[in-house]
């Protein structure tokens, strides 16, 4: 009985084997040709995860279940072939409904047919994973109910719970059709992302902290935006963050993606030029005149560009160009838009930098003769002044001019204006009017000034014999930077100068609190000693300094021997 039971049990086993084997789709082995592996990996190259991928276009576009790229450094995907490729960009992440939208570098690849319409209740729907057995099971299942996402996306529950392994394997409806991703399952049910979540998925260039984490957290370069505008601005906005390497590739790939966008090969030149890479950079360059419809702006952006790698990155040189050639293309856009001041203030810096002063002051001048006069020019023209060598009165003139048109009460835009006449003012020895300004720089500035613009009011306020400002201001600095030793040694000289022997002596020992090694302290401090009556400390103190090597203190012990 027991023989005949198993012999009708094995039957029954074969026949539904038989069954299933028959009632699996046609399309299957066509559908198999677009499901890849997809390996993952490590910052040392360690296998992390492996799991299921397919591909959703046949420009290398993939999606996968996100936690197999969670935390990787690199990935690779296996075709049907059992042929390698890698993932070269993300394109997109979701942690919350797990898919990850990715780029596989691959000259040529087979793609899963989407459905033109979402499955209905009742349907059968149909799951595939990448495996290498030819015999390949395939869960079948019927939509319990649908559910609709951001988007009018389905969110479909279905009667069959798949194991771990099918996490973002492809769905099929009956015609083979992509109608979208396996989710994890919950108990006897399993669920199903719709395909047109995919859609959603993209490279932004400006993200929800959400999403930016769920980038953040995949090691993999990430591609660009959907459109060349937002990519332009999300290359903006990466450039500073970037090794200028991999800032590159993300500009071949705007260039290859959008061929004919000017501003893509203008943006490629300045990476190229940073890894002297110029003939190169040129042709970019050439490229981005061709392409641009705003010829003068066009112009200009590459003597800006000509003229900036002169004077920033002189070495090594490139003998293409020039500040003449950078002059030529200024020139050129001037001829079209003369009007434009951005233009004019242009040449006139090109001009400063291939040093023909000369020339940069007769340019600046015809500015200052017509409508277009401005405190900037007048400033610009002080700076040619100073670079033809013409007296401080000329140059202090120009900032006179300047100053002269704006309104009364001066707004803070002229504070810089007038900081610069002070340092004219000190350089020509008028240490009172230079402390004059100085004094309405840190007005004007609601005197958010920092140490080094105390410390050198307070030697202009030596110079012109204001001491008692001078000590203020060391002060001062001193509180906003306690461990510079120098304002401390510049206080204690300034107090020895006005007879101040005690405080003299404090500072000077508040600085070795700090730095008990200092000899220019120790020896200020002994002479200070000598001259408050403590001789023999103050000869010690002296002794100590000389003995550090300290020329100074040698000679102090003679005098005072």
């Amino acid at each position: 009985m027991k023989r005949i039971f198993l012999i009708i049990l094995s039957v029954v086993v074969l026949t539904t084997m038989q069954a299933q084997e028959a009632a699996a789709p046609k399309w299957r082995s066509k559908a198999m040709k677009a499901i890849v592996s997809v390996l993952t990996y490590d910052k040392e190259g360690n296998l992390m995860n492996s799991g299921t991928g397919f591909y959703i276009n046949t420009e290398g576009v993939a999606l996968a279940d996100y936690n197999l790229f969670k935390g990787a450094y690199s990935a690779v995907v296996v075709d049907a072939k059992g042929e390698k490729s890698p993932v070269k960009w993300i394109l997109g992440a979701d942690d919350t409904y797990s898919l990850v939208k990715f780029k596989v570098d691959t000259k040529k690849n087979v793609a899963l047919t989407q459905a033109e319409a979402p499955s209905s209740e009742g349907a059968m729907v149909f799951t595939l994973k990448y495996t290498k057995e030819k015999l390949t099971s395939c869960p079948s299942a019927q939509v319990s109910s649908i559910n609709t996402l951001a988007d009018n996306c389905p969110y479909y529950t279905v009667s069959y719970a798949t194991d771990e392994s099918y996490l973002g394997a492809p769905v099929f409806n009956a015609k083979g059709e992509l109608i979208g991703t396996t989710q994890a399952s919950m108990g006897n049910n399993g669920y199903v992302l719709g395909i047109g979540f995919a859609d959603t998925l993209s490279i932004k260039a400006i993200t929800t902290k959400v999403n930016s984490m769920a980038l953040e957290n995949i090691h993999i370069a990430k591609g660009l935006p959907n459109s060349a505008s937002e990519s332009l601005v999300y290359l903006y906005m990466r450039s500073s963050s970037m090794a200028n390497e991999e800032y590159l590739d993300l500009l071949n790939l705007f260039v290859e993606t959008y061929p004919d966008n000017a501003e893509g090969y203008f943006r490629r030149a300045t990476p190229l030029i940073d890894l002297h890479r110029f003939d190169e950079a040129d042709s970019d360059l050439q490229t981005y005149l061709k392409l641009s419809t705003e010829k003068a702006l066009a112009n200009t952006k590459v003597a800006d560009i000509i003229n900036t790698k002169l004077v920033y990155q002189p070495e090594p040189p490139y003998e293409k160009w020039t500040f003449d050639l950078a002059l030529d293309y200024i020139n050129k856009a001037l001829a079209e838009q003369p009007d434009i001041m951005e233009y004019k203030m242009l040449k006139g810096q090109i001009l400063m930098s291939k040093k023909d002063f000369k020339a940069a002051i007769d340019h600046y001048d015809a500015i200052n003769r017509s409508k277009d006069r401005s405190p900037e020019v007048y400033y610009a023209a002080s700076l040619a002044h100073e670079g033809a060598g013409d007296s401080l009165g000329v140059q202090i003139a120009m900032i006179d001019s300047a100053l002269a048109m704006f309104s009364t009460p001066m707004p803070a835009e002229a504070a810089n204006y007038v900081l610069r006449r002070g340092q004219l003012h000190a350089s020509a020895e008028h240490y009172r009017d230079a402390v004059n300004d100085y004094n309405q720089y840190c007005f004007l500035s609601n005197n958010k000034v920092n140490t080094s613009f105390y410390y050198d009011r307070a030697k202009l306020e030596q110079k012109a014999k204001m001491y008692q400002q001078a000590l203020d201001d060391l002060t001062t600095a001193i509180g906003m930077s306690p461990q510079a030793a120098v304002l401390y040694i510049e206080k204690c000289a300034l107090l020895l100068k006005v007879n101040e022997i005690d405080e003299c002596i404090n500072t000077a020992n508040k600085l070795l609190s700090i730095d008990p090694q200092n000899v220019n302290a120790i020896r200020i401090l002994g002479y200070a000693q000598t001259q408050n009556g403590e001789v023999e400390k103050g000869k010690a103190n002296l002794q100590k300094a000389a003995d550090m090597g300290d020329a100074s203190a040698k000679e102090l012990l003679k005098t005072i021997e």
